[in-house]
């Protein structure tokens, strides 16, 4: 019984263990804040989330993290990457989470589901 154990449990761990991957039907296009519109939709617009206490920042301060990220044919976000952070890296982690946070579905012109690199500004007061 302690064998099948020992062999049974590291084997469920990593069988349940996945990693999502983001789905391409082709080549990702570089969108801004002026055409995400024709190609993506947030279908969430209000949203919300919390971060342990030990991730905010110990005082407190307005600011703002600019993020890169992947938007898949799914709709999933991937691979966000800072590229601006004002107090640096005071708000990295939550302009990260809030990034992930968004659902995107398809715009009608976007029949195709072309995945996009979108980069938004998020602000913290």
């Amino acid at each position: 019984m302690k064998i099948l154990s020992i062999v049974f449990i590291p084997v469920l761990l990593l069988g349940c263990a996945t990693t999502e991957k983001a789905v391409l039907s082709q080549k990702p296009v570089e969108v801004t804040k002026e055409n995400i519109d024709e190609y993506w939709v947030q279908k969430n617009k209000n949203y919300s989330f919390s971060i342990l206490s030990t991730r905010v920042p110990k005082k407190p301060e307005k600011g703002h993290v600019t993020v890169r990220f992947l938007i898949d044919s799914n709709g999933n976000i991937f691979a966000p990457e800072i590229i601006e952070s004002v107090p640096e890296g005071a708000w990295d982690f939550a302009g990260v989470k809030a990034v992930s946070k968004q659902d995107f579905v398809p715009a009608k012109s976007n029949s195709l589901k072309v995945p996009v690199y979108y980069t938004q500004t998020i602000f913290f007061k």
